[in-house]
């Protein structure tokens, strides 16, 4: 693929690349210089948006009524119940 670089320095990236790599107008892209040559790559301007873990505190586990069956369950077979 060739593109043309205008007077002002700038290229276009054709339409088909933008659309593969979703890129919109606006988008930043990262240039290194390599071999003697150039490598465009879009840079990630934020991470994306995580929701935080609420994990229980210490000490505060709790056990649904499937656990108490099964315990129940393992002490009638004779099996030592999971601590």
């Amino acid at each position: 693929m060739h593109l043309t670089l205008s007077s002002k320095g700038q290229i276009v990236l054709p339409a088909p690349v933008r659309r593969r790599l979703r890129l919109k107008a606006g988008a930043k892209l990262e240039l290194q210089v390599r071999n003697g040559g150039v490598f465009l790559s879009p840079v990630q301007d934020k991470l994306p948006h995580f929701e935080p873990i609420e994990y229980p505190p210490p000490g505060s586990l709790k056990f649904s009524k499937y656990d108490y069956e099964l315990d129940k369950f393992a002490a009638a077979v004779g099996e030592d119940p999971a601590p």
